[in-house]
């Protein structure tokens, strides 16, 4: 029989993370699951998640909740604007707090809505509606729909999807030698002629004047020097420009105007050659979508006698009220413009954009826009203008996969930001002299799956999925983090893999749809150097706010729903936006089930059969509730557990004054802080060859380390590991 002596104590062991693989230290467990990491090293079972948006009087959660897309929050002019948006079902809202009967006001999707628009509602795997946060507002990319900005108040589609329709010319009609008013688009200010304009709009002033040269009259047979307007040709094209300062592509260049040449005056009294010049006008001209506010025009300068058939702005006395911003015509209406700007003020050439795609992805980098994976061409990622962050200039492109392979990722770190294919990482840089961008490879075999799951640690490391698992980046490689776990993916489910870094625990969180599920189920969190899970809650999409608080917001199911007095605490499933880790008086506080489940024990220890005798649990103190503890042996686990105790006692807190966080400001009271305890289990558990041990409680409870007493069976041959 065995005795004391015989005993061993293994322990304690400081679980804090986990590992799938087989053989393992028994420093790393098989499964550490809803636990959150403290400041004081402990782990705590969690709490929640809290509703965003309480119920209304009938006890429901808002009608809106629909299929998540995504959730978001940015805080916007220097804080002094503080958003949250959703993508759910069709729809596209933002929260207003200060109206709890009408908590969420769509701005996409609605006829009503700022910007109508199909946004499709599809069951098949997809990223995330993908989120980016500039200085000016909000780029909203849903996926199979067309980017919108919003800036907190004004939403519109992200720039212009076309080009504007070609502008019709009307001139003057120079046939009629010897009156050049007199017919056609023109008007003089001569005294005596028909038609005038007032003097102060000045002279017709477009068309090339020449220096004097010898004209010879034949009806008088004397010659006299006098200036002429010469033979020269227009053409004109127009540019919307909208609210945000966007600017669409160019239209098609109109047709000529065509001025003949024309003799001026050598008589004082007559039309001197500076009256000769003309004027045009420019009609048809097209409007723009909503939230369109000007109207660029650009002209030519007299392309006969100029030397150039470029294109300028013809500026105007108005301009746009947006910072850095100019239109020839500051409206949105005028189809008709007078045109008698001189050649000479036409300096500046337009902007040569093109239309917007559809695509897939953003990131703001550089202080520009960029987008990626577009409906054409999944393999493209291509600039905004610095600032402008719907226009993008012609010939900006760039193909990071020489094969065109689809662009799955952006992500911005330190060094620039990272482009992911599914099998292949790059790093675009500033060029050294600020001028241009490189594109350097960090890994061909190495990429991302779901542009969802990029977050950052503290120290920078940018964090992701990829096909095998997940991958960090420190600045200098990339590098497999997730190898001691055994991930079991829904791989094609994959792609809307969705991530955050929790600020408040300090560890990376990504959900992911686990083998067999059609939902974002299981979480993967990683502080820097071990694993944990969480599955609680099925996220589609996550975020952490931007303000003071730095919440963790998700978007999906929680089973955390019923109020206090509930007999069935999570057997209601409800659909919303979460707070997660934070429970509240009002609703019911306990913890999903947290699960500490070691390693198998004493198999590398010694090839002896062993018995497990005593477990000692050491917890800080909690609530005066049992947790269980399971035990399993010989390398099976999922069946009947050799040894089961479901009434473990904790030990309650017994300070007074009452802890820390929950006395109250006017009690007069001293805060204590919990304090730890060791928790003894004596056990039975017959000779194995390993032998695991399994905590589990619905009660919140502070786990610090696990120890255990052994003993070999005597008698017993040894194993024999051949």
């Amino acid at each position: 029989m065995a005795t004391q002596e015989n005993r061993q104590s293994k322990g304690p062991l400081i679980l804090r993370g986990e590992s799938g693989q087989l053989l393992t230290t028994p420093e790393a467990a098989a499964k550490i699951e809803n636990f959150v990491p403290t400041d004081e090293g402990t782990l705590r079972s969690i709490e929640g998640p809290l509703p965003y948006v309480p119920r209304d009087s009938q006890g429901n959660f808002s009608s809106i909740y629909s299929t998540m897309r995504g959730v978001f929050h940015a805080t916007l002019r220097g804080g002094a604007t503080d958003i949250l948006l959703l993508h759910t079902g069709t729809g596209i809202y933002c929260f207003r707090g200060w109206d709890p009967d009408d908590p969420w006001k769509e701005i996409a999707g609605g006829a009503a809505t700022q910007v109508p628009m199909n946004l499709p509602d599809t069951g098949a795997p997809q990223f995330p509606t993908q989120f980016e946060a500039t200085p000016t507002g909000v780029v909203i990319v849903p996926q199979g729909g067309r980017a919108i900005f919003f800036d907190g108040d004004v939403a519109l589609p992200l720039g212009y999807a076309e080009a504007p329709g070609v502008l019709t010319p009307i001139g003057p009609n120079t046939e009629a030698e010897g009156n050049q008013n007199a017919t056609g688009y023109s008007m003089s200010r001569h005294p005596g002629d028909a038609i005038t304009m007032h003097i102060k709009f000045g002279f017709g002033r477009l068309g090339t004047i020449s220096s004097p040269v010898k004209y010879v009259n034949d009806g008088t047979g004397s010659d006299e020097f006098r200036a002429k307007l010469l033979s020269g040709e227009y053409q004109a094209a127009i540019q919307w420009i909208d609210y945000f300062g966007n600017v669409s592509a160019l239209s098609a260049r109109s047709e000529l105007i065509k001025f003949n040449e024309q003799w001026g005056s050598a008589e004082a009294n007559e039309k001197p050659a500076e009256e000769t010049g003309k004027q045009v006008m420019w009609a048809d001209i097209p409007k723009g979508r909503t939230g369109t506010v000007g109207r660029i025009l650009h002209r030519t300068r007299d392309m006969l006698n100029s030397g150039t058939q470029k294109l300028f702005q013809v500026p105007a006395n108005a301009s746009v009220a947006i910072a850095g911003a100019f239109a020839t015509i500051p409206d949105n209406v005028t189809v008709h413009w007078n045109d008698n700007v001189p050649d000479s003020y036409c300096l500046a050439e337009p902007i040569d954009a093109q239309p917007v795609p559809i695509f897939k992805l953003c990131r703001a980098a550089f202080g520009r826009l960029w987008v990626a994976n577009t409906s054409e061409e999944p393999g493209m990622l291509m600039p905004s203008l610095p600032g402008r962050y719907g226009t993008f200039p012609k010939n900006g492109e760039i193909f990071p996969d020489s094969g065109g392979g689809e662009i799955t990722g952006l992500y911005t770190v330190p060094s620039g930001m990272l482009v992911f294919t599914n099998s292949s990482t790059f790093l675009l840089t500033q060029g050294a002299d600020g001028d241009g961008f490189l594109l350097n490879s960090l890994s061909n075999s190495i990429g991302c799956v779901a542009p969802s799951s990029c977050a950052s640690l503290p120290d920078g490391t940018a964090i992701w999925l990829g096909r095998e698992g997940f991958y960090a980046f420190t600045g200098e490689g990339v590098t497999l983090i997730s190898a001691a776990l055994n991930l079991k993916l829904n791989k094609p489910r994959a792609r809307a893999a969705c991530a955050v870094f929790d600020s408040e625990h300090k560890e990376y969180r990504c959900w992911v749809a686990s083998e067999g599920s059609n939902e974002n189920d299981i979480c993967h969190a990683f502080d820097g150097s071990s694993w944990r899970r969480r599955a609680h809650e099925k996220l589609a999409s996550v975020c952490v706010t931007k303000d003071h608080r730095q919440y963790t917001i998700g978007a999906g199911e929680a089973k955390k729903a019923l109020e206090p007095g509930g007999s069935q605490p999570f057997a209601r499933t409800d659909l919303g936006v979460w707070v997660l880790d934070r429970a509240h008086g009002k609703w019911d506080a306990r913890a999903p089930t947290a699960t500490i489940e070691t390693s198998w024990m004493s198999w590398t220890a010694s090839q002896q059969r062993r018995s497990a005798k005593t477990v000692y649990i050491a917890l800080r103190e909690s609530n005066e509730s049992n947790l269980t503890l399971k035990v399993y042996r010989d390398w099976r686990k999922g069946g009947t557990p050799v040894y089961e105790d479901k009434n473990v006692t904790l030990h309650p807190v017994e300070d007074v004054p009452p802890l820390w966080g929950t006395t109250a400001y006017d009690e007069g009271s001293e805060w204590a802080k919990r304090r730890p305890y060791w928790k003894r289990v004596d056990i039975s558990v017959p000779a194995c060859e390993v032998f695991k041990i399994v905590l589990e409680s619905e009660n919140p409870i502070d786990f610090m380390a696990i120890a255990f007493d052994e003993e070999p069976k005597m008698g017993g041959l040894p194993l024999r590991i051949t």
